[in-house]
């Protein structure tokens, strides 16, 4: 049976506009896993998205910095685009529920609400979620990780040592 994992990390993060953090750590997310599972289903929310909206990428972002000059925003006064991404945040969170392996990047201290929510739709649909971060203290990380590993070595000793036996199906 094929495995899939679902590459949950920081994008917008706590920035305040909407620039996204630096997502070279996915590709190397799924460089180490495609290594031990060369089988394995990689989804990757920021490929999606990407590959979802193309040159259409400028027109998203600005619908979206324009709902965060406005005083008090409710949901069906949004424009379509905006509600277009709401959309997408649902469905990759739906996305991470079904994988099989949630794989979780949190560098430094830096919290993602929408990570979050991915990591609380996968561990209560009973999916493995494995968190790499320094965040030992969270909560949120603590109450919603199977695994926490504190560098990606460990999460490359984690693929080949016990990705499999923490592997859970439907």
């Amino acid at each position: 049976m094929t495995t899939s994992f679902f590459l949950a990390g920081v994008m917008q993060g706590s920035r305040r506009d909407i620039d996204a953090a630096d997502q070279s750590y996915r590709l190397l997310l799924r460089r180490m896993i495609e290594r031990v599972h060369p089988a394995a289903v990689v989804h990757d929310p920021h490929e999606l998205v990407l590959r979802r909206y193309g040159d259409r990428v400028a027109e998203m972002r600005g619908a979206l910095a324009a709902v965060a000059d406005a005083p008090v925003i409710v949901r069906e006064r949004l424009g379509p685009e905006v509600l277009e991404l709401l959309d997408v945040f649902h469905e990759m969170a739906r996305l991470a529920s079904a994988s099989d392996i949630c794989v979780v990047w949190l560098p430094g201290h830096e919290p993602s609400m929408g990570t979050a929510a991915e990591m609380y739709g996968a561990y209560q649909a009973g999916r493995t979620v494995v968190t790499i971060t320094e965040m030992r203290y969270n909560v949120a990380v603590l109450s919603c990780s199977t695994v926490i590993l504190p560098d990606l070595a460990a999460f490359s000793d984690w693929l080949v040592k016990d990705g499999d036996s923490l592997c859970t199906t439907s």
